[in-house]
């Protein structure tokens, strides 16, 4: 009997991961990223039935009339300083017809199911995967949990902790808890780890993962209101998706990340259908790809996402009733140095956008002026108990409205 060819061994094998473990694995994908706009005109799913990239290259990109103005497009991506903004969806059809309408949908599919190539792009067509990039989430769940524990993995074996570090690390844990039960559509579960290569500070990762140095495990455990605002920032980047965004962004703004970009949009725009052969190879070598492509890069948070996860974190701790000015002044005096730091913007810049933030509804305590009213802190917010005054106010204009009306707000 004639021996079978390497490429139907491997075809072979890719058919059965995608008919056995890998299905379970995508169904869930699937779910996520099922399309719900309907009449979305779609071409063949296969590259070959449309033009190549040289033609696509060089017609101009067809013109755009979405279900959303120009103006609408431009608040969508405007910073969220008020943490205000309903959360991303997985559909990235339904945001296509809001930005563009037909034109759009069909434009993306011609770019990610040819040849196209990143110096091919337009002005528009980069404006628009900047849209995509920013206001949708095309990376499903169980693919940024894989991402995460690469997160863990480059982060090493976490250190022997004493007594008191394991308490501190446990208290965090279950804060975090708190302030995950403020908000009902936070994505997922928040672990904290200790990482014994950074030099300091604390950062979010993929996955709902948060790691913080040795040095700042210290710091947190001798000021709890400042390490209550250091958690409450960092959990307000996992709530406003910028490691996804961020990772997004880089795969579409990038000649070393189209590539890749490409293979998941044309992904997510088949939705809910499910071919063996395809998904399989997408399961088998497209994930394994990205995980090697998010090793190699450097994640980091802009100045925008920065000050949107200081107006969750005011926010969050209002609703915990932790006084937010207390919190920033015990940050600032005991956080605000070194690496961690540099990091973020200058203290000034934060300090005005963490003031506008700062107006409390009159408490037995007292009403907050705009610019903070600094309260009694005590010995500078170190004993975690001074501060914790101010009425909590709601999470999203919902939940403000309810309040309103004197209901009660479900958490």
């Amino acid at each position: 009997m004639k021996e079978p060819s390497f490429k139907a061994v491997l075809a072979a094998s890719v058919l059965l991961l995608a008919a056995g473990a890998a299905q379970a694995q995508l169904t869930d994908l699937f779910k996520m990223l099922a399309p719900t706009s309907a009449g979305v005109i779609r071409q063949a799913d296969t590259a070959a039935s449309g033009p190549g990239a040289a033609a696509l290259a060089a017609s101009p990109a067809p013109a755009m009339r979405g279900k959303k103005s120009a103006a609408e497009i431009a608040a969508e991506l405007a910073p969220d300083r008020q943490c205000q903004k309903v959360q991303e969806k997985f559909d990235i059809s339904e945001k296509l017809m809001e930005y563009g309408g037909t034109e759009a949908s069909l434009r993306l599919q011609a770019l990610v199911d040819s040849d196209f190539k990143y110096s091919d792009l337009s002005d528009d067509d980069r404006r628009m995967l900047r849209y995509l990039a920013q206001t949708t989430v095309w990376i499903p769940a169980s693919v940024e949990q894989r991402l995460g524990s690469v997160a863990d993995e480059l982060g090493g074996r976490g250190p022997e902790l004493k007594d008191l570090q394991r308490l501190a690390l446990d208290e965090l844990q279950q804060q975090s808890q708190k302030f995950r039960q403020l908000t009902q559509d936070f994505p997922g579960e928040v672990g904290i780890r200790v990482n014994p290569d950074l030099a300091d500070g604390a950062f979010a990762k993929f996955g709902g993962r948060i790691q913080i140095s040795t040095s700042m495990l210290n710091l947190m455990s001798e000021n709890t209101l400042g390490a209550e605002f250091v958690l409450a920032h960092e959990m307000a980047h996992i709530y406003k998706r910028h490691a996804l965004k961020h990772l997004q962004f880089s795969l579409l703004s990038s000649k070393d990340g189209w590539d890749l970009g490409k293979k998941l949009l044309q992904r997510a725009q088949r939705g809910a259908s499910f071919d063996p052969l395809r998904d399989g190879m997408f399961f088998a070598f497209t994930i394994p790809q990205l995980v090697n492509y998010v090793r190699g890069m450097q994640q980091h948070f802009n100045d925008e996402q920065e000050l949107e996860a200081d107006a969750c974190a005011a926010q969050w701790l209002r609703l915990a009733a932790v006084d937010p000015s207390s919190a920033w002044d015990s940050f600032r005096s005991a956080f605000a140095t070194g690496s961690y730091d540099a990091e973020h913007p200058a203290t000034e810049e934060r300090a005005k956008n963490f003031a506008r933030r700062l107006v409390f509804e009159p408490t037995a305590a007292g009403p907050k002026s705009a610019e903070g009213d600094k309260g009694d802190k005590g010995d500078k917010g170190k004993s975690g108990k001074a501060g914790r005054t101010g009425k909590a106010v709601a999470a999203s204009p919902a939940d403000a409205k309810a309040q309103s009306e004197g209901k009660k707000v479900s958490r």
